[in-house]
């Protein structure tokens, strides 16, 4: 699923109406009573209640106002390369022209689903991610790895973004740039991998919830969250068309800022 379509995460809870949904409904429903003729896309919706609220209790909130008539669905087809996407539009039931301002994202989201735009904004974000870590003296002993030591993951194909050592402790390194969540099936697979492979967790990411953050910490590894997605510096133009059409956080940094990686360091040397 991309994420310009979806609008759960594939690992969502079960639906029920406790404070926690009520408090998103309500917090979307006060969102478009203030402007009932803005327009929303799914996971930017998503992103918009990420802070307070999982994507998950988000996503039954906005189904719940769709099921009373309080807003309305709009499926727009976007063609990228050989392929069709479908985000989903919300808009209030009071609100008799949406296509303007969908029009004008759906421009966008085609951009951005581009196969390069996706690859470069991974890449990009390992790539420094890696410059940060290895400035602060760990090691890069594996890329694309599954094996550490002498010890080999063979019960399925997955493997570690990078390896990283210092202190004599190894890290088994997983980097998520993508707006939602890492799933909750390869979040578990890979926290069984450090745990074949006698090495910590480091998952790297651009948000994840506290639920997830508790199973790697209880896995004696650290979740670094980093909030605005990295792309590619030639990309500002476009960096400043997300934020001020889309609005949400993103960033085409040089480098990651240090207070970001001095989080990891700093627990690094808090538990060696």
């Amino acid at each position: 699923m991309h994420d310009y379509e979806e609008i759960y995460e594939e690992d969502r809870e079960d639906y029920r109406p406790d404070p926690y949904f009520l408090r998103a409904r309500k917090g979307i429903e006060k969102l478009y009573e203030k402007d009932t003729d803005a327009v929303y896309y799914l996971r930017q919706l998503q992103l918009k209640q990420e802070d307070n609220y999982f994507h998950w209790i988000t996503y039954n909130a906005l189904v719940s106002l769709q099921r009373d008539g309080t807003l309305k669905k709009i499926v727009e087809p976007v063609k990228i390369s050989n392929r069709t996407i479908h985000p989903h539009f919300l808009a209030h039931r009071a609100n008799r022209y949406p296509r303007r301002k969908i029009n004008e994202m759906v421009k966008i989201i085609a951009e951005l689903s581009d196969n390069a735009i996706t690859w470069g904004c991974g890449n990009r974000a390992e790539l420094l991610f890696h410059e940060g870590i290895t400035s602060r003296g760990f090691a890069s002993v594996g890329k694309e790895s599954q094996e550490y030591k002498g010890r080999k993951w063979i019960k399925t194909n997955h493997n570690f973004d990078y390896i990283f050592e210092k202190d004599g402790i190894g890290y088994g390194c997983e980097i998520k740039n993508a707006l939602g969540y890492i799933e909750k099936e390869e979040l578990e697979i890979k926290l069984k991998m450090c745990k074949k492979l006698k090495l910590r967790p480091l998952f790297i990411m651009r948000h994840s919830p506290r639920s997830y953050n508790n199973m790697i910490i209880k896995a004696g590894g650290f979740a670094l969250i980093f909030k605005a997605q990295i792309f590619e510096l030639s990309q500002k133009k476009l960096v400043e068309r997300i934020k001020n059409i889309l609005g949400y956080e993103a960033d085409c940094p040089k480098a990651i800022p240090s207070g970001i990686i001095d989080r990891f360091d700093s627990w690094h040397k808090k538990h060696s």
